[in-house]
């Protein structure tokens, strides 16, 4: 029960005190006549007990109201959640040359985040995908290209390997740097970047 208030009063003080009010009227509601003899206001208590019913049936048809409401909140999230890691997967599993070199760029540049314009399709794919996502929780999107800040989402990471991203394991040679140059995306370099001297 403890664990159930906490979920509902959380930061919201309104629903807390719709739940005390529900506990509070119910308890006038069930509690024994009798036990108030001694007291006499056993009348008061029988007088009172119609309206405590009623505030008992309203506060908690809005309780219950709020109950489903956040677990189907949960749910969604779940499904938006599971969908978001479905297309991830996807658009990993199937990237092409473009989105490839953009992604290696990360690597080429070493750095973690990059300013990429959001009217190239290649990195709006990877975006709408959930491979790339905003490095920032607000920031200005500049420029008639409209250059965003990205980087590479952490649960896209250890999906995105040297062989996913068409990067050999070791060492260039002269026909692999000049297909890599080559493929490197003007738009996402912010300085250029020798791959082999």
């Amino acid at each position: 029960m403890s664990k159930l208030i906490k979920k509902f009063k959380g930061n919201n003080t309104s629903i807390g005190l719709v739940m005390w009010l529900f506990f509070l009227s119910m308890f006038f509601v069930f509690i024994p006549p009798s036990i108030f003899n001694k007291v006499g206001i056993v009348s008061l208590l029988v007088a009172f007990n119609p309206y405590a019913f009623i505030i008992a049936l309203i506060s908690g048809a809005f309780l219950f109201k709020e109950l489903i409401s956040r677990l189907f909140r949960i749910y969604s999230s779940k499904i938006a959640c599971r969908k978001i890691i479905t297309a991830r997967l996807n658009m990993i599993s199937s990237l092409d040359f473009e989105e490839k070199a953009i992604l290696r760029e990360f690597v080429i540049q070493k750095k973690n985040v990059l300013s990429l314009p959001l009217t190239e399709p290649a990195v709006a794919n990877l975006l709408s995908a959930g491979v790339l996502e905003s490095a920032f929780e607000t920031q200005e999107i500049k420029g008639r290209s409209r250059l965003i800040k990205l980087s590479i989402a952490i649960d896209a990471r250890h999906k995105l390997t040297h062989i996913v991203l068409g990067l050999p394991a070791g060492a260039l040679t002269k026909d692999q740097a000049k297909t890599l140059k080559s493929a490197r995306p003007s738009y996402a370099r912010s300085n250029y970047i020798a791959l082999r001297d």
